[in-house]
């Protein structure tokens, strides 16, 4: 009965056409708000994502590593990982810093030694843009190169010869001729690739066996990379790798791994949406600005209900929901323009990165159920709040 009295008095022509006026900026200031709440959240789940898409090319699913190395060709072991479920790809890895030579140019970069069954493991092809990924064939060991890493070497194509790699690999070194202990190999290059700025200019990927040779860590892994299937919970996994393996082996979640700058992300993106809901809160105090005009216009109404024996709760109740019915449509519509605002950019990309120096052409956005949720769950206690404001006090003061 209440809410068809609200609804009634919300459509009802009002004496005052300034009521309809406040109604109506009520209602845009809490469509806008609502509406950058879903933009905003979205905006940093897309960003979450791209990081997290970026590690990948990076970081595996799982890394095991043990104290003192892993043999690369360890079969028994290997035949222990593909045992659990879930387990889709193995990679053995050494990674080690290495000085590249080119000409007169030298970079220090991280070089990282993977067998042929490394793009299984981790997708570098997707993110090869001179040449290809293949760093191994036959027995031609070759070298791909971060395009930062290239540009600083001064190579501008990939037939402009062969990249002296350095190493202190395994032997002493000498206090007075160090340079006698360096391990040095000549490779090929077969493409470059992009990640982010920093594996860029600082990363470049060999085959394991040529690896071995400039690092002298002969047939050792520095750890075994693990590829879980798309269906299967990594965490899972990484428990029954633990159980199998035993307390020998340590096994890391690629989560865990960057778990501080995943945690920094998730903080940021909630100190906006704290700080939109700040903003939304003051917005919605001008719903107070109509619900107390609408008491004052009904107030013939009021004595007539109370007359025919209605109580103060009953009436207050009223103007509770006429708030709650102001909000729940400025609400809706903000819903509705933030989703319909993300989806557009998601499929169309209208709103381009600046100065074109990011991976991606457009700004990342990416819609959760669990955010819209959250938004919807706080602008109703927010909305509510903000009508039991306005009709606490009112409602006894139209009376006298």
């Amino acid at each position: 009965m209440q809410w068809r009295f609200a609804l009634r008095y919300l459509t009802s022509r009002k004496s005052h056409s300034v009521i309809n006026i406040i109604a109506t900026v009520s209602l845009v200031a809490v469509v806008v708000p609502v509406a950058a709440m879903v933009i905003l959240l979205s905006v940093f789940n897309g960003f979450e994502s791209l990081v997290r898409d970026l590690y990948k090319v990076v970081d595996a699913d799982i890394e095991i590593t043990a104290q003192g190395g892993i043999r690369a060709t360890d079969e028994p072991l290997r035949q222990k990982i593909a045992s659990c479920e879930g387990v889709e790809a193995i990679s053995a890895v050494v990674e080690r810093q290495a000085l590249l030579s080119y000409r007169d140019n030298r970079v220090a970069v991280r070089l990282r030694g993977v067998d042929a069954e490394y793009r299984k493991v981790v997708p570098i092809e997707a993110y090869t843009s001179v040449g290809n990924a293949e760093i191994e064939l036959g027995e031609l060991d070759r070298l791909m190169l971060g395009e930062g890493v290239a540009y600083e070497l001064g190579m501008y194509a990939m037939a402009a010869g062969d990249v002296d790699v350095y190493s202190l690999g395994g032997g002493a070194v000498g206090s007075i001729m160090p340079l006698f202990a360096m391990r040095s190999e000549s490779l090929d290059v077969c493409g470059t690739f992009v990640i982010d700025q920093q594996h860029a200019t600082s990363f470049a990927l060999t085959s394991l066996r040529a690896a071995n040779r400039i690092f002298g860590t002969e047939d050792r892994a520095d750890m075994l990379l693990v590829k879980v299937g798309e269906e299967m919970s990594h965490r899972r996994v990484a428990e029954q790798l633990r159980e199998v393996l035993g307390e020998k082996y340590t096994v890391t979640l690629r989560e865990d791994k960057n778990a501080g700058f995943y945690a920094i992300m998730r903080y940021e993106k909630w100190a906006i949406f704290f700080v939109s809901l700040l903003v939304l809160v003051i917005a919605s105090l001008s719903i107070i600005g109509t619900v107390i005009m609408l008491i004052i216009e009904k107030r013939d109404e009021q004595q007539t209900l109370l007359s025919i024996g209605a109580d103060n709760s009953f009436i207050r109740g009223i103007f509770v929901r006429e708030g709650l019915l102001i909000a729940g449509v400025g609400g809706a519509i903000g819903l509705v323009v933030g989703v319909a605002i993300t989806l557009a950019q998601q499929h169309f990309g209208f709103v381009k990165m600046p100065n074109g120096n990011f991976l991606i052409e457009n700004y990342p956005v990416e819609l959760q159920g669990l955010d819209l949720v959250v938004i919807f769950v706080v602008f109703v206690a927010v909305a509510l709040g903000v009508s039991l404001v306005a009709t606490s006090t009112m409602i006894k003061r139209v009376e006298r």
